[in-house]
């Protein structure tokens, strides 16, 4: 009796490699990739507001998860410098390359700087309420959007680049305006 309802065979390790160069080859072309700016954010953003307070609050973003405060502009520096790490290593979100955004994240920290867990985190929370805002979905985890295969590299760049533009709008100016 033959199986009608077998599962597809898994890609080859070639395949696993021609995926990984073809990411490689697409953050290449890219270069540069265009960022939103001005007034293609400025709704975004608006929107993903109105999203963040409704669930967390008007100060969701001025703490880190360490119960220490965090400047807009210490997220928004976070943020900027993992499109700048993804730029120079190259985003590839697959298992085998491990190059995603969580992974940009993570090389971009920067004790110096004040980039850390806690600007990891709150630029991770900031990218679900941004997805949720550009989507309309009543949730969203940036690691996996970040892992579909409709993804491209500017839609990883422009999203990196709205986390920033929220920090600095409705971030704090100074993390010790909040030290008692």
């Amino acid at each position: 009796m033959a199986d009608n309802h077998s599962l597809p065979s898994l890609p080859s390790i070639p395949e696993y490699i021609a995926y990984d160069l073809a990411h490689d080859i697409e953050v290449y072309v890219a270069g540069q990739a265009a960022q939103l700016r001005g007034p293609e954010v400025t709704p975004l953003i608006e929107k993903a507001h109105e999203l963040a307070v409704r669930a967390y609050g008007e100060d969701w973003l001025h703490w880190g998860f360490s119960g220490l405060p965090l400047a807009g502009e210490q997220i928004a520096g976070h943020a900027e410098a993992t499109i700048e790490v993804l730029r120079v290593i190259g985003w590839n979100p697959s298992d085998s390359a491990r190059r995603s955004i969580r992974d940009g994240l993570f090389l971009a920290r920067s004790t110096e700087a004040g980039w850390g867990d806690d600007t990891s985190w709150r630029i991770g929370d900031l990218l679900n309420i941004l997805i949720r805002a550009s989507t309309g979905a009543p949730s969203a985890f940036y690691e996996s959007w970040d892992m579909h295969p409709s993804r491209i590299v500017g839609d990883v760049y422009a999203i990196l680049a709205a986390a920033a533009a929220y920090a600095r709008r409705y971030g704090l100016a100074d993390a010790v305006q909040l030290r008692g």
